[in-house]
Formats: C-alpha cells, structure tokens, sequence
C-alpha cells in the first residue's frame, strides 16, 4: 500500500492523472474518423452564411451525411425603411423606401461607376495602418505585463495568452477608427 506523508503528495498525484486521463481523452477524440470533433476553422464566418447538415438513414442501414455550406447566403439584403416626420406646416411627411444590395462583409461607400474613390482606397490604407500600428503598440505594452500574467500557476499562461490576444484585438481598432478620424475618412 502507498502511504503519503502528506495531504499535498495526494493531492498533486491526483490531479495528476487527472491532467493526464483528460488528455488520452482528447486524442481519442480527435482520433475517432467516425464521430471526431468538426474542425470549427472551416465553419462559417459571416454574418450571411448559412450550414445545412442532413442525415439519412437507407433501408440497409447504412448512414448518408450531407453537410452544406453557403457563404453569402442570401445574397440579396433587402433594407426597408417606412417612416413618417411632422413638417412644419402640420402636415405629414412619409417616406418609404425599399433597397436591395448584395451582400457584402464590409460596406464602403462606392464612387464612380461602382468603384472606390482615390480618397477612400487612401483612407482604407490609413485605417489598416493605423491597425496595425496600435497592435504593435499592444505588442510592446503586453510584453511588460505577459510575464507577470503568466506566473500565476496553473491558469497563468491561459490568462497570459487571452490577455495578450485581447490587447492586441481592442488597441488596433481604437488605432484604426483613430486613424480613420485623424484623416477624415
């Protein structure tokens, strides 16, 4: 029989294996052909997509998956606008508008003929440089606070790694509508 001098020794040997039976577990998982875990990089990512999955069953048993995915689905946005404002003689004024565009993941305003202005592919450029200058200055700021983060034990390099990728996210879009406002886009 093992006998433990302390309650500290049970302790880490049971947590332990238990660290270690979640990881067999996760490997079988993703082992597994037949019933793994769906790579969730491959799903879809905008807010005009659409997944259809479908199972049937044959008369022999036999089982038919049928997975569809549709980026841009519907490719239409119908916009609807119906409202009415008071003039100033009393009277009602009513407007209603209806405006079909294709969708698209980020809406800029088109110039001429359907494309981009030279003023707004410039202030696209000063935008995506501003996004990533403010992540290089998240960058510099989380490399001070990363290691203090991260000695925390156990969780410490989980908090250290969301911290890290968080900074980086919210101080490169202040940099870029900064950037955006500084150049009047």
């Amino acid at each position: 029989m093992i006998q433990f001098k302390s309650f500290n020794g049970l302790t880490s040997l049971v947590l332990g294996g238990g660290l270690i039976a979640t990881n067999f577990m996760s490997l079988n998982l993703l082992a597994r052909k037949d019933s793994g875990i769906p790579d969730i990089s491959k799903l879809s990512s905008t807010p005009y997509s659409s997944i259809q999955i479908r199972s049937e069953t044959k008369p022999d048993g036999a089982e038919e998956w049928m997975f569809n995915s549709k980026q841009h689905d519907p490719k239409l946005v119908t916009t609807i606008v119906d409202d009415s404002k008071p003039t100033f003689n009393g009277g009602v004024k009513k407007r209603y508008t209806h405006k079909q565009d294709v969708a698209q993941f980020a809406i800029y305003p088109k110039g001429q003929d359907g494309k981009l202005s030279a003023d707004q592919i410039a202030c696209i450029e000063k935008m995506a440089q501003g996004r990533s200058n403010g992540q290089l200055i998240a960058d510099s700021a989380s490399v001070q606070v990363t290691p203090a983060i991260a000695s925390v034990p156990v969780v410490g390099p989980v908090l250290a790694g969301i911290f890290f990728g968080q900074a980086r996210k919210q101080i490169g879009s202040l940099a870029s509508e900064a950037a955006g406002q500084w150049n009047d886009c």
